[in-house]
């Protein structure tokens, strides 16, 4: 049977990014007139936290992540932008608000688990990844994600499992953002000093304590050396580390790099201090890919990881305090 003719949003501009969140609500506000910088959009979402957990029937069995979970909600809460999250506990009732929302001309972003999306190799789930729904046929999804320099296409049922895959780091549940048709969007710049705010307060005073914030960064610096004895994926541990550090779309340095140009441009003089924690964080994923490489454990390449992991607390210690209300 044939495939139909793609419907696509008329006048979306895919532009690339760094980090998934932030490229799609910086293209989504770019599509409704409201121009910003990528680190604009991270910032005023209060972007940034650190998260460690254990998953041991889980592979990477030490997943850690430097974004807070709840991004775009975040940014919508704190700018009051006209941007709406629906979710949807059947699959096919969010494609179908999803596929109006393209035939009404509009774009979604659309969270999905980046493992079941076809234009990535399957090697680790990653739930909460974002796109924007650009258009799509009886067959595929055109997605306009991150990096890439054009549109990608994922299978429709790849993309449905993507969106309902039930990871306890993160379930979700069909999670679509839009803007309401006619909606007019300002300038949200304004929402920079209540963003920072929540940031501090989540890495100072997380809401869930040993696993969110320095708490979070606290035990995992007095933990990690230990990985390679105590973990049976210690490998994949310590490659995963180093990728969402400093590969998965962080921008590098777990997310800080961005945040310091985010302060730059919000006129904060603790935007070094950010550099400062970013430069820790891309010496420890070094150290941690270079611990990755081995067969067998090396010790002295581990002691390594933990000393960059201490010098990592050090800096995002002095990065919140500063940036304390």
């Amino acid at each position: 049977m044939a495939t139909t003719a793609a419907r696509m949003v008329p006048g979306y501009t895919h532009v690339p990014g760094n980090h998934c969140g932030s490229t799609a609500l910086r293209n989504l506000l770019a599509f409704h007139g409201l121009e910003m910088t990528e680190e604009m959009a991270l910032g005023l979402g209060a972007g940034i936290s650190f998260y460690y957990v254990v998953l041991e029937d889980f592979s990477p069995s030490r997943f850690t992540n430097g974004r807070t979970a709840r991004l775009e909600e975040q940014f919508v809460e704190l700018t009051a932008a006209p941007i709406r999250l629906d979710t949807f506990d059947d699959a096919d009732e969010a494609w179908r608000a999803a596929a109006q929302t393209v035939n009404s001309g509009r774009p979604a972003i659309l969270l999905t688990d980046l493992y079941h999306l076809d234009h990535y190799g399957r090697s680790a789930h990653f739930p909460g990844h974002a796109v924007v729904l650009a258009g799509y046929d009886d067959e595929v999804a055109y997605l306009s994600d991150t990096g890439f320099e054009e549109l990608q296409t994922t299978r429709l049922e790849s993309l449905a499992r993507a969106r309902h895959e039930q990871h306890p780091a993160f379930p979700l549940a069909g999670h679509m953002f839009t803007v309401p048709e006619g909606a007019g969007i300002r300038d949200l710049s304004a929402a920079a000093p209540d963003a920072i705010a929540r940031c501090a307060r989540g890495m100072l005073e997380p809401e869930l304590g040993d696993f969110q914030g320095l708490p979070a960064l606290r035990r995992f610096a007095a933990e990690v050396r230990d990985w390679a004895e105590i973990a049976e994926d210690w490998r994949w541990c310590a490659r995963f580390l180093y990728q969402v550090i400093e590969r998965r779309g962080t921008g590098g340095g777990n997310f800080r790099l961005m945040y310091s140009r985010f302060l730059d441009e919000a006129g904060y003089e603790q935007a070094p201090l950010a550099a400062e924690a970013a430069k820790a964080w891309t010496a420890l994923a070094a150290a941690a890919q270079a611990a990755s490489e081995p067969e067998i454990p090396d010790p002295m390449l581990w002691s390594r990881v933990s000393a960059a992991a201490a010098a990592v607390l050090e800096a995002e210690e002095r990065l919140w305090e500063a940036l304390s209300p």
